[in-house]
């Protein structure tokens, strides 16, 4: 039996949406959504969720996940309840319920607080940058300030805590999303057979992002004469695939280079292309949330811009080490900025689990679930 939380709805309107009690459930929202067709109830079901306090139906919704925010459903309510801000306002209420330490409930829905949580934590990773000692130094000139072996054990230490947080934060959405009862049961054959499906349907989505074209077309009259390679997607598309080849490149530095080679090991040259693709990504967002073409990026909330604003500073600070690299530009100013840019790096891969970012691990877990119950 559902468990009613009175107090939801002011809950969730802390975390950045209006009052959504306006919602009349006429259903426009449903009927205007690309993606409703695989759930005839999104995402006014969502909103009737809010309203009667049911706290496990929203947590156990794998749909909040699915929505890419175009923001055609809040453009056309006719009660102006903005449905599209309403579900972007119940991830970070599900981000903030899966992180077990509350930073992010607060980070969230304080933005004085998340300015002072962010600022703190480059403090304390510059603290133990410059005060660690390693037992043995790399002879490079980029090194000088900040030794090698500080960087990647420090490295080692955030991604093994980004790991258990993650961890911790998929069993609690994992747990939530298996009370939904679906009614459907296969064999243990006709099971593996869907994992399978699901999991190529998944990384399907992930490659081509078809889900998210579909947003797009919302609206048409705008973004149709434009080429693909400035549409919302592939601006979302390069982002994500930049990270993650920036990502694969740091793990293959860590456990397979030595320091001193050169800008043409394989690793690196994955790095400057992944780098390459995420400043794109993160440039156009940028631009577009300054210009506001559309009802997509009528809206951006704090966090959104210190995402943007990590991403780019990184591959800002990346390209000019390896600039600096590739030229031997020993200097002060180099060596400086080789810090500036481990302790934004660090930082980044730090928010991952306390920020929206946390999205790009809930989201493809949500979509696999989401196939394999086709």
């Amino acid at each position: 039996m559902a468990v009613l939380d009175l107090s939801l709805a002011k809950e969730i309107q802390s975390y950045g949406t209006m009052d959504f009690n306006a919602c009349y459930s006429c259903g426009n929202c449903t009927a205007i959504c690309e993606l409703s067709e695989e759930n005839a109830f999104f995402p006014r079901n969502l909103i009737r969720y809010g309203m009667l306090g049911m706290k496990d139906k929203i947590l156990s919704s794998k749909e909040i996940w699915l929505c890419y925010g175009c923001g055609e459903c809040s453009q056309t309510c006719p009660r102006e309840a903005e449905p599209g801000d309403y579900v972007a306002a119940l991830r970070r209420y599900a981000i903030a319920h899966y992180e077990p330490t509350g930073l992010t409930r607060l980070m969230f829905r304080r933005p004085w607080a998340f300015i002072g949580i962010t600022l703190a934590v480059a403090v304390v990773l510059f603290f133990f940058l410059m005060t660690i000692k390693p037992d043995h130094e790399v002879n490079r000139w980029i090194f000088n300030l900040l030794p090698f072996d500080v960087v990647h054990d420090l490295g080692t230490y955030i991604f093994i805590f980004i790991g258990v947080i993650t961890t911790f934060g998929l069993y609690k959405m994992l747990r939530g999303i298996s009370k939904q009862k679906t009614g459907k049961e296969s064999s243990r054959s006709g099971l593996l057979t869907k994992i399978r499906k699901a999991i190529m349907k998944t990384a399907g989505e992930l490659v081509t992002m078809n889900r998210y074209k579909e947003c797009d077309r919302q609206d048409d009259a705008y973004w149709s004469p434009k080429p693909w390679f400035v549409k919302p997607w592939f601006v979302h598309w390069m982002i994500m695939m930049g990270f993650l080849g920036l990502l694969l490149a740091t793990i293959l530095d860590f456990i397979l280079k030595d320091p001193a080679t050169d800008v043409w090991w394989p690793s690196r040259i994955l790095g400057t292309v992944a780098g390459l693709m995420m400043m794109y990504g993160a440039t156009l967002a940028i631009y577009y949330r300054l210009v506001k073409p559309t009802h997509f990026y009528a809206k951006s909330s704090l966090s959104d811009w210190f995402f943007l604003a990590f991403l780019w500073l990184a591959g800002f600070t990346g390209f000019w080490l390896e600039a600096a690299v590739f030229f031997h530009a020993d200097s002060l100013t180099n060596q400086v900025m080789f810090i500036i840019h481990t302790v934004i790096s660090m930082e980044l891969v730090l928010l991952l689990v306390f920020s929206k970012f946390a999205h790009a691990v809930y989201r493809p877990v949500a979509l696999f679930l989401h196939f394999l119950q086709e």
